[in-house]
C-alpha cells in the first residue's frame, strides 16, 4: 500500500449507489448517524473512533472522538487522540456546508492537559483557521484562500456522503482538514457486495477513492487509493462498514464497525 501521512483526524467519505427516489434532499428533516468502529493499525486493533451527527431542520451537528488504545496508545503516548466537533447548515438540495470546526488534542503539555484547540470558520470565499495556544500551524505550503474556497472538514465529509442523494460513489470532495491538509477525494463505483459483519448483513457497495493531496501537508505526498464499504439503510442513508484512512504519525488505519445506528435504530 502506498504510505502518505494526512493532518491529524480522520478522513473518510461514505457513499453507495441507488434509493435516489428515497433518499430526497431532507432540507427540513430531523435524522441522525451514529457510529462505533475499531481501529485497526499495522496490524493490530489500535483504538476506537466514534461519531454522531444529527440534523434538525436546515441545521446539523457532528462529533467524532478517536483514542488509541493498548500498546498503540502507550507507544503514541496519546498523540494521536483528538476531539472534534462541527456545526453547519443545510442547503435546499440537502448540501451540507459547515461553518464552525474545531479539534483538540494530540501532545500534552502543562499549559495545555486536554491538547492544542483548533478552530476553523467556514465562510463562502475562504476557511479560516485559528490555534490556541497559536500560532495555527498551516502547513507546507500552505493552502492557498482559491484551494481553500468551498471545502468541507473531514466531519462533515462523513455525514455529507451518509446522507448524499443520487450516487456517492461518482462525485468528488473537496477536503480542508484540521484547518491545514488540503486535498481531493475522486469517488467512483467499484461494485456491488453482500456484507457480513458484526455491525450489519445485507446488500453494500465498494467505493474506489483516490486520494490527491494539493496543499499544507509539510511533508511531500503521494497519490493513492483507498476502499471503503458502505451498507444500504432503508431509510434512504447510507452507513459506513469498512474504510481506509490516512492518519499522522499512525500511518494507513482501517476502520471496521462494530455499531452503526440511523435515526436512532441500530442497524443489524
Amino acid at each position: 500500500m502506498t504510505r502518505f501521512k494526512a493532518a491529524r483526524g480522520l478522513v473518510l467519505a461514505l457513499g453507495m449507489a441507488g434509493l435516489a427516489g428515497s433518499a430526497l434532499a431532507q432540507t427540513g428533516a430531523d435524522r441522525s448517524f451514529g457510529a462505533l468502529y475499531i481501529v485497526h493499525a499495522r496490524g493490530v486493533e489500535a483504538g476506537e473512533f466514534t461519531y454522531s451527527f444529527t440534523q434538525t431542520g436546515q441545521t446539523y451537528q457532528a462529533t467524532a472522538e478517536r483514542r488509541m488504545t493498548g500498546l498503540a496508545g502507550a507507544a503514541l503516548n496519546r498523540s494521536q487522540d483528538y476531539t472534534y466537533s462541527v456545526r453547519g447548515t443545510v442547503a435546499a438540495d440537502g448540501t451540507l456546508r459547515p461553518t464552525s470546526y474545531q479539534h483538540q488534542g494530540g501532545r500534552r503539555r502543562e499549559d495545555r492537559p486536554n491538547g492544542r484547540l483548533i478552530r476553523t470558520t467556514f465562510t463562502a470565499n475562504d476557511a479560516i483557521t485559528t490555534a490556541t495556544p497559536g500560532p495555527a500551524n498551516m502547513g507546507d505550503p500552505p493552502a492557498t484562500p482559491e484551494q481553500r474556497r468551498n471545502t468541507i472538514d473531514q466531519i462533515t465529509a462523513i455525514a455529507a456522503m451518509a446522507t448524499a442523494t443520487g450516487d456517492p460513489c461518482a462525485r468528488t470532495l473537496r477536503v480542508y482538514m484540521d484547518g491545514r491538509a488540503r486535498f481531493d477525494f475522486a469517488m467512483s463505483p467499484n461494485g456491488s457486495v453482500t456484507i457480513n459483519s458484526r455491525a450489519y448483513r445485507g446488500p453494500g457497495v465498494r467505493c474506489r477513492v483516490q486520494f490527491r493531496p494539493i496543499a499544507g501537508f509539510g511533508d511531500p505526498q503521494e497519490p493513492a487509493t483507498l476502499t471503503f464499504l458502505f451498507a444500504r439503510t432503508e431509510s434512504g442513508m447510507w452507513a459506513p462498514v469498512s474504510i481506509e484512512m490516512p492518519t499522522d504519525g499512525a500511518g494507513v488505519v482501517r476502520l471496521e464497525a462494530r455499531r452503526l445506528s440511523i435515526n436512532g435504530v441500530r442497524l443489524r
